[in-house]
This record gives structure tokens, sequence and C-alpha cells, in this order.
């Protein structure tokens, strides 16, 4: 066997030893290859849960938002029931009757209503009518001088009552003692007001918890 031969044959290993070298390499290439596409298809599933991890927490914050704000309102309105709220509403419901002569006195029929539109009850009302000015009408109506047990009457609230009446002003409390609960009414029923000239009729109500007064929510003007 020449040198020639022998130098072939070496070749010949040679190339066989690189062919199975790089043929290793490839297998290991290919592993790497379907490695990377499995990691790469991984990161795209994390990147998608990710997403919905994304929005599954934005959809928690504006839940929790929710539940913040209505728990704020809850405590709020809890706190505004627990509040006393001492309030009290007053307006007149009357008719005119206009006389057929001018020179004849017209008539005026109503009720004064007062109304606890709070949330406690209340004591002691006490109730002003003041006319103005004082001599251009005169009232009458449900109320005694004395107080007298009648069911559903008024009497004199002050001493000086005369004094005040010709000052145009009548200070009247119910006789029997008298609580308004929340939403109850009361009324200075059946009133007459005998009108004989321009006059205007102011109300005011005064209770126990309400020392400030309130002031009717209309008044009655009449021009004659």
């Amino acid at each position: 066997m020449n040198s020639q031969h022998i130098q072939l044959q070496q070749k010949i290993i040679h190339y066989r030893s690189e062919v199975a070298k790089y043929k290793q390499l490839l297998q290991l290439v290919e592993t790497e290859l379907k490695r990377e596409q499995l990691r790469n298809q991984y990161v795209q599933k994390k990147l998608e849960q990710l997403d919905e991890y994304e929005q599954t927490i934005e959809q928690l914050k504006q839940q929790l938002l929710f539940y913040e704000v209505a728990l704020e309102e809850e405590k709020r309105r809890k706190k505004e029931i627990k509040q006393d709220v001492v309030r009290a509403y007053a307006y007149f419901t009357y008719t005119v009757m206009m006389p057929e002569q001018k020179e004849e006195d017209a008539t005026i029929i109503g009720d004064f209503v007062i109304e606890n539109s709070g949330n406690t009850p209340l004591n002691d009302p006490i109730i002003c009518l003041r006319l103005r000015p004082p001599d251009h009408a005169q009232l009458s109506g449900k109320f005694s001088f004395r107080q007298m047990q009648e069911e559903g009457g008024w009497t004199f609230a002050v001493e000086h009552w005369r004094e005040k009446m010709k000052e145009g002003e009548y200070w009247l409390k119910p006789i029997a003692e008298t609580t308004l609960l929340p939403n109850e009414q009361l009324r200075f029923p059946s009133f007459e007001l005998r009108i004989i000239q321009t006059v205007v009729v102011e109300a005011f109500v005064y209770f126990r918890q309400l020392k400030q007064g309130v002031s009717s929510s209309n008044y009655i003007v009449v021009n004659k």
C-alpha cells in the first residue's frame, strides 16, 4: 500500500470524524432551537397571562374603588341617621271671602299648620301670629283667655297678652301639653280674620328645641 493510498484513507477517516462532529453539533443546535421555540412559546403564554393579570388587576381596582365609595356613603348615611335633626315647617292654608260692597269688611278663614320635618320629637309649641298694621284686622279663633281643658284648644302663651294684641301679636300655645313627633302635624284651626284695611299676616312657631323660631313659609296679604 503506497503512501498516497494511506493519506487518502486518513483523509476519509478525518472527514468521517468531522461529519460525525458536525452531525452532533447540528443535533445540539436543533435541540437548542426547539428549546428556544418552546421558551418563546412559554414567554408568549406568560405575556398573554400577564395581560390577563393586568386586566384582572384593573377590574379589581375598579371594584375596590366602588366598595370604598359605597362604604363612605354608608358611613355618611349612618352618621346622618344617628344625628338628631331638629327642624319644623309651617304654613298658612286659607280662603279669602271678599265682600259684595267695597265698604264692608273682607273675611279670611284658615288654618296655621305646623309640621315636624326633622327626626326628633318637638315639645311645647308656641305660635305667634303677627298683624301689620295691628289695627287693620281682627283675629278670632279657637283660643281661650283662660287655660280651660278644651280638647284641641289654644290659649295665650304670654302674661301680657293684651299689650301684645294691641301691638298686633297673638302669642298662643295648645292648652294640653303637646309633643310633635317626626312627620306629625299640629294645627291652629279655623281662625278667622276680619279685614278692615290692607293687612299683612305673618306667623312664627317656637319649640323647646327651636328657641330661635321658624317663620311660616308663606304669609297672608289682603289689599283693601
